[in-house]
């Protein structure tokens, strides 16, 4: 029997696996979770502040978010390509109002239909696990929070594996500690002693 209280902590997505999962949402026309994944994954934002996001603060070649856990302002630069998937997105879906949020909810129930009402946390993670057995993804616990994670594999194998690596991490979380990078991002201690080995001096 699962204990009710149990906390499950999200896992990253193996970077070929994440380009599986884009792929397979867009041949499904699953534009909006295509749309969450890519921006959950290339601006490394929690939850809370991606779904706060509007057109506006993403159809240019920056977005600044304010962290709704931290209070600070985060400028985010998104490369070419990012702002092209961006677009090409928004005309896939209609080219909505700026003003809109990007995850508005389409089911308003009695609200007033003409208010830009937004996804909840628990309903990007049910959607998510609905994806996780539709495509077969090769992840234990998947959920929203497993874009961000994603991203900060990314950077980190990307870069090298190293220290460095880290540190960069480290200032864009917004973490109390590189210890605390290392475990966020799912570092084992042979990984972290690889680290430690390759630097020369």
């Amino acid at each position: 029997m699962a204990n009710k209280g149990r906390i499950t902590t999200a896992e990253w997505l193996d970077y070929n696996e994440y380009l599986r999962l884009l792929d397979c949402l867009r041949k499904d026309k699953e534009y909006v979770w295509e749309t969450y994944a890519r921006l959950g994954f290339c601006t490394g934002c929690r939850i809370t502040d991606v779904l706060g996001m509007k057109w506006k603060d993403v159809l240019g070649d920056m977005c600044i978010v304010k962290e709704k856990k931290t209070g600070k302002m985060r400028k985010i630069n998104f490369s070419p390509s990012a702002q092209s998937r961006i677009h090409e997105l928004y005309d896939l879906m209609g080219s909505p109002d700026p003003e809109l949020y990007v995850f508005k909810s389409s089911n308003h129930g009695k609200r007033d239909k003409c208010a830009p009402v937004h996804f909840t946390r628990q309903y990007v993670n049910v959607r998510f696990k609905e994806f996780k057995k539709a495509y077969g993804l090769r992840i234990g616990n998947f959920s929203s929070h497993t874009f961000r994670k994603t991203f900060g594999r990314y950077v980190y194998e990307s870069t090298g594996r190293t220290e460095q690596s880290l540190i960069l991490l480290n200032k864009i979380f917004k973490h109390s500690s590189i210890a605390v990078t290392k475990t966020y991002i799912g570092i084992t201690e042979d990984e972290v002693k690889s680290v430690f080995d390759s630097i020369v001096f």
